[in-house]
């Protein structure tokens, strides 16, 4: 029955574009103009359901913790940075993100054989940042849509006025009605850019703020999953690059012997710990070092 309709409405020659208010509104304001502000509006709305999206999908406290507790036990069973990043790959969502950043700014610092101090620093920044750049993705395009919408509507309202005004100087005659009429339909871009750029001024102010609050919310869980890397794996890796370069070539001297002693103590390493570390590295460098004396 409305497929009928509609061939009745084409046949009288009409169709239903031309009898829609927002399309005849966009034909009076101008495409030019129109047609981008519209395509802005479509885009901001997009965005704030992807990032409402986002943002619901963080995990609660709960669930956070538990998270944490799976990848505490990986830690404990393997002792080893690549089966905990490993499983945190299998998982989802902002956690996966920020724990993977870590992951990688750890490898770096590592290899860098920095303090345990200066990689607990470096990895809280990048568990910031990290957090920010996964729930701050697309918001600049809502903030730059703001701006420009409003640039945008009062460009073609100055056009439309420019136009007008032309018209009469052509005409020689300045009849009210047609300067209104003229500014009228002017003005409908100024409109139009303010309905999309309040919208989007809207959206993103709300958008940060609840981006502030999920960045504080995860803190604590980027910071217990830090102290979980440091205290089980950062200080072995970094007490095991410094036996590797104390028994590079095979002689331990008492220089060597006193720093080791001191670093032990920094970084909390047990006598067996010692040991075992000891062990490998005299493995890995095929050399045997007396550890008795």
């Amino acid at each position: 029955m409305n497929f009928i309709l509609l061939l009745q409405d084409a046949d009288a020659g009409r169709s239903w574009l031309s009898d829609n208010w927002l399309v005849d509104t966009i034909l009076k304001g101008g495409p030019e103009i129109m047609v981008p502000l519209f395509i802005f509006s479509i885009i901001t709305l997009g965005i704030l359901i992807e990032r409402l999206y986002k943002y619901f999908s963080v995990p609660s406290s709960e669930k956070a913790n538990a998270y944490l507790n799976e990848i505490e036990k990986v830690i404990q069973q393997y002792g080893d940075i690549e089966k905990v990043e490993e499983h945190i790959k299998n998982g989802k969502g902002i956690m996966k993100f920020v724990f993977l950043r870590i992951i990688m700014r750890y490898k770096f610092l590592v290899e860098e054989k920095r303090p345990i101090l200066d990689m607990r620093n470096g990895m809280l920044e990048t568990a910031d940042d990290s957090a920010r750049e996964y729930l701050e993705e697309f918001l600049p395009v809502i903030n730059t849509i703001a701006s420009v919408a409003t640039l945008l509507g009062l460009l073609g309202t100055i056009m439309g006025m420019i136009s007008s005004f032309d018209e009469i100087a052509k005409g020689g005659k300045g009849d009210p009605a047609i300067v209104a009429g003229g500014i009228s339909i002017a003005l409908l871009t100024t409109a139009a850019g303010l309905i999309v750029a309040i919208p989007a001024v809207l959206s993103f102010s709300f958008l940060k703020r609840k981006m502030e609050k999920i960045v504080a919310k995860l803190e604590p869980f980027s910071n217990h999953f830090i102290n979980f890397i440091l205290r089980d794996l950062a200080r072995l890796s970094t007490y095991k690059a410094m036996l590797i370069t104390a028994f590079r070539d095979g002689v331990l001297n008492h220089d060597e012997e006193v720093f080791l002693k001191a670093k032990r103590v920094e970084l909390n390493i047990s006598e067996d710990e010692y040991f075992k570390l000891a062990e490998e590295v005299q493995k890995k460098l095929n050399i045997k070092i007396d550890l008795t004396k």
